[in-house]
């Protein structure tokens, strides 16, 4: 099967020669597996060892014990002085790997690498805690941005210059030669969303058979599994109802009522959804104003493909009432895609009921960003900066040029 480069890739390339385990956390069929068996490809057979936690065998074999895995990786390397390359997938099924990592990283980080992946940050992160501190680096992989959705689409040219962009700085657009092309393929993506699996399918009956399947094998059924949720038809209804309520403020007390479930477990379900890369709550951003709110989230889903298919609704935007709420989930997908240690998002709203859809904070700057299908934002960017005047506003929107002050062309949010 053909390789379609991750720009998550050139990361983790620049950390396999450092002792630390690395850690490649994300949903189920985001491309985790694909991702290390290319990085395995780069390997000589000799350097590595695969191994799937999802087999009964090779699960056993983690839990036996630090002495027995020591043993098994002598067996495996009896023959050869290389360092080995320990891949392995599904972490989150081992007992506890914690224990594991460490001693290995500590006493045999000469001689073994680790790359390991897993799909449920809560569990795995539970067993990092202060055990693993210097001993790991983490790294998310989310469905594809529209950069590699154009290069998962044979666009290469496209790809290429969308990578060189700062959607922030653009004074011209340089797609305009092809901007009927990408606004079609953006179409495509903002409908489908980036599950590789579903990209790659030409056929608009097998994408929606592949978020089917997502959505039923992974959210409805491994999830729950995984978090021991019991009550199923709650749990199912609950996550149809945040699909409906995407970037709305979630009324807990609402989605108790609706979802019949009481606040704890209910927000046990949710912390379930966002430790399996399903949904993020993102919190509003104050700077101790007593008029913004500072506790009530907001609700976003990872991918807008499994959104869509929670509401059972592929239609083209042009015919939608909810595609304001489509694009500025979209965005939301970009921006988390770009979120690191150094990074912050946040949505900003006022007890007047003022808002704005999103505050991005990139180490010292300061952008606020409004979404809009089909309108020129209004006065709530001009009442944010009166109060954050080192702040940058943009409108993303199709109702302006691109050569328009403080405005961004959908697509090119990168």
């Amino acid at each position: 099967m053909q390789y379609y480069h991750r720009l998550i890739e050139t990361e983790i390339k620049k950390q396999l020669a450092k002792p630390e385990a690395i850690f490649i956390l994300g949903a189920r069929q985001v491309g985790k597996t694909s991702l290390m068996k290319h990085l395995m490809s780069e390997l000589t057979p000799e350097e590595i060892l695969y191994m799937d936690l999802e087999n009964p065998e090779n699960l056993t074999l983690i839990n036996a014990g630090i002495n027995e895995f020591l043993n098994f990786l002598q067996y495996k390397n009896s023959k050869h002085e290389n360092k080995k390359y320990i891949f392995i997938d599904e972490i989150q099924y081992a007992a506890d790997f914690s224990s594991l990592i460490k001693y290995m990283v500590d006493h045999y980080s000469d001689k073994y690498k680790f790359i390991l992946s897993g799909s449920s940050s809560l569990q795995i992160r539970k067993q990092f805690q202060e055990s693993l501190v210097g001993r790991k680096i983490i790294f998310e992989l989310y469905p594809l941005n529209f950069t590699e959705f154009c290069r998962f689409k044979e666009e290469d040219h496209i790809a290429d210059i969308l990578i060189g962009i700062d959607s922030f700085k653009l004074a011209t657009d340089p797609l305009r030669f092809a901007r009927n092309k990408v606004q079609n393929i953006w179409q495509e993506f903002l409908i489908f969303g980036g599950f590789p699996k579903a990209v790659l399918q030409n056929e608009k009956k097998d994408k929606i058979r592949v978020l089917q399947d997502i959505v039923n094998s992974y959210i409805f059924k491994d999830i729950r599994h995984i978090f021991n949720l019991e009550k199923v038809d709650q749990f199912n209804h609950l996550i149809k109802l945040l699909a409906v309520f995407t970037g709305k403020q979630l009324n807990f007390s609402q989605l108790a009522t609706e979802s019949r479930l009481h606040k704890q477990s209910l927000e046990h379900y949710i912390n379930a959804l966002e430790s399996g890369y399903i949904i993020k709550l993102i919190k509003p951003f104050h700077r101790n104003l007593s008029s913004e709110l500072r506790k009530t989230p907001k609700c976003y889903f990872i991918d807008n493909g499994l959104r869509n298919c929670l509401i059972n609704n592929f239609t083209d935007t042009e015919f939608r009432t909810d595609r304001g709420e489509i694009l500025e989930n979209y965005i939301f997908s970009q921006l988390i895609k770009r979120t690191d240690i150094n990074t912050k998002l946040n949505y900003w709203r006022t007890k007047n009921k003022q808002e704005i859809d999103f505050i991005w904070q990139k180490e010292n700057q300061l952008f606020a960003l409004e979404s809009k299908w089909n309108q020129i934002a209004g006065k709530n960017l001009k009442k944010f900066v009166s109060s954050y005047k080192q702040a940058e506003t943009f409108t993303i929107s199709f109702s302006q040029e691109l050569d328009m002050e403080k405005h961004i062309i959908p697509g090119y949010l990168i």
